[in-house]
This record gives structure tokens, sequence and C-alpha cells, in this order.
């Protein structure tokens, strides 16, 4: 028999759960090239079924044994990187923000003191690239909008939901940043987190 006291414990037990499966971390890598600050950027393998080839910050979803995100975006880094937890060097965390699709990002600036021990885990990261601070200072991104929408599959049952059509449909409309270096377009929520970085240090 349902009665309130259960629906209230089960409540409960879920309010207390940690929900690390809506939560993620990346960490803005700061590497020194011959006397000059610059970021450090991973093109994702090719082998992975999301976002395939984008450029991203090392980082990920919280596993449960992650006690905080700044844990959770160590942890990545060392996996993605292949290199020891000692060379990499908190300084500071940005605000955390709520992605599109709702996941929390909690972004962390840190140091990797070298780039000479890196063994890319080349199931997640094709390769990687660095550029210096001080271009982001001086080139602001670029600006443009996605459309989000829906469409009902096949066997949806368009006969019983009224306004609701066999075509997509506009959900919403977002915009994008995005920074276009050499070779190289940065954007969606990579860009996000760099431009909030940048405008708060310069």
């Amino acid at each position: 028999m349902i009665t309130l006291e259960n629906i209230t414990q089960r409540i409960k037990k879920r309010n207390n759960s940690k929900y690390t499966k809506d939560k993620a971390a990346v960490l803005l890598p700061i590497v020194n090239i011959e006397g000059k600050l610059a970021l450090l950027f991973q093109v994702r393998s090719k082998k992975l079924r999301w976002q395939p080839g984008d450029i991203c910050f090392p980082g990920g979803r919280m596993d449960d044994s992650d006690l905080t995100p700044e844990q959770t975006a160590k942890r990545e880094t060392c996996e993605e990187l292949g290199i020891p937890l000692s060379e990499i060097f908190i300084l500071g965390e940005l605000p955390k923000f709520i992605a599109s699709f709702g996941l929390m990002i909690y972004p962390f600036v840190g140091q990797i003191t070298t780039l000479a021990n890196l063994k890319l885990n080349t199931n997640e990261v094709e390769e990687v690239f660095t550029v210096p601070i001080e271009w982001f200072i001086n080139n602001s991104p670029q600006h443009s909008i996605i459309n989000l929408g829906h469409k009902g599959t096949d066997n949806f049952p368009f006969h019983l939901i009224p306004n609701i059509t066999s075509e997509w449909q506009k959900r919403s409309a977002h915009n994008i940043l995005y920074y276009s270096y050499n070779n190289h377009i940065i954007w969606g929520l990579t860009a996000q987190v760099l431009n909030d970085f940048i405008n708060t240090i310069r």
C-alpha cells in the first residue's frame, strides 16, 4: 500500500544521494612554452561516439569514487594525458554552470609542469596542441546560433497527442561561441569555459 510516509521516505533518500551522474569537471591546463603561458587542448578521438574530433579540455563526469569535482578534474586529466598527479597544480576554480542538456560543469584552472611525460590515452585523445593565452586575450570569440528541436519516431502516437507533427519542430535557440586558431575550431562548452576564463583574467 502506498502511503504518504513511504513517499516521504523515498524522496528523502533520493535527495541525500550525490547525483554524480549529473556533474562533470574540466581542467584548463596552463603550460609554459618557451617562457610564455599557453593553454593545452585535446582533440577527441575519432573512435568516440560523442563528438569525435571535437576540441576540449581534459575532464569528464564524476565517478562515485570522486569526493569532489576537483578530484574528478585531476583524475580525468591523469587518465587522458597519462601524466602523474604530482605534475598537476590547481590554481583556482571558475564559476560552475549548467550546460543546455542539464549537466553541471565545474571548471578548474591548473598548471601542468611539463609536457615531456605525456602518454595520451588514444581511446579518448587523438592529439593535443597549445595556444598562447595572450592570443585569446587579443582575439575575441565569434558568435553563432544553434537550434535544438525534436521529432517523433515512426511509432510515435501522433493520432493521440494533439499539435505534434512528424516533422522536426524547433524547441530552442542557443548562442554559441567559437574561436578559429590555425586549423582548429574551439567551440561549444569548451569555448564558453574558455571565454569565462579569459574575461576573468583580462
